[in-house]
């Protein structure tokens, strides 16, 4: 199936005299993409954690040590946490909730935000990713996908021709194509929930209306695999360098 975008009038205008669009989406600080924090914890206790049951729980793992890693992505939180050795005295479950107590090297005690146990061979990993646009909304995420070294996105499809649609005064229909790259990605972010889908952008030309936070942006470009259209509409611009990125926040 084509879902690419109708076609449409291509009109010459001089891009340095448009101004930027009314709408915007406040993204935060996107300069670097991501936030990390990283903390080694050590007496690390974990308990069975009941949100909002309250009850009496008996840790199920103590004097543990680990890195515990907290960041965020746009309206994205992610809290995980990678035990090097830990005492078990209990038999954590894959999928089930546990928060966290323990202390840095500094001696400063550390409760962790609540987490999803998501492996326990060779080693326990608890990791959670909230979405703060959406009330309760929680997923397991893994300490290997939110590790800064792996990177936060996933590159799905190499795509070419990229092309945005923009919305212009005097335009048949009132939209008009530009080119803002040739070479770029359809890529998917690792840390939020639901998935995030964007495009990525080699070398990127991108106009003046299309500043960090610029929202309500809608790209085409061509999959060099199959030559597919490839279509993405409601993209926020996360960055305006190169690479440049297009991410459809939700």
């Amino acid at each position: 199936m084509d879902f690419s975008f109708p076609p449409v009038n291509r009109l010459t205008v001089d891009l340095s005299r448009l101004e930027p669009p009314v709408r915007q989406t406040s993204v935060g600080n996107v300069t670097d993409l991501i936030s990390f924090n990283v903390q080694h914890l050590l007496e690390v206790s974990v308990f069975p954690f009941y949100r909002g049951i309250p009850i009496e729980v008996e840790p199920i793992l103590t004097n543990g040590n680990g890195a515990y890693v907290s960041g965020q992505l746009m309206g994205h939180s992610f809290h995980t946490l990678a035990f090097d050795n830990a005492d078990e005295v209990g038999d954590p479950e894959i999928g089930c909730s546990y928060s966290c107590i323990g202390r840095t090297e500094q001696g400063e005690q550390v409760h962790t935000h609540w987490l999803y146990c998501t492996d326990k061979r060779p080693s326990l990993h608890f990791g959670v990713v909230r979405n703060w646009a959406r009330q309760n909304t929680y997923a397991p995420l893994s300490p290997l996908l939110a590790a800064e070294e792996n990177g936060v996105l996933v590159k799905l499809e190499e795509l070419f021709d990229l092309v945005a649609i923009l919305q212009i005064p005097g335009a048949v229909d009132g939209l008009t194509q530009v080119q803002i790259g040739h070479r770029g990605w359809l890529v998917m972010a690792k840390v939020t929930t639901p998935q995030s889908f964007g495009i990525l952008v080699e070398s990127p030309t991108l106009p003046p209306m299309f500043p960090e936070g610029a929202g309500a942006i809608a790209v085409s470009a061509k999959s060099k695999r199959t030559l597919q259209s490839v279509s993405l509409d409601g993209l926020t611009c996360v960055a305006a360098r190169d690479p440049a990125l297009l991410l459809k926040v939700d």
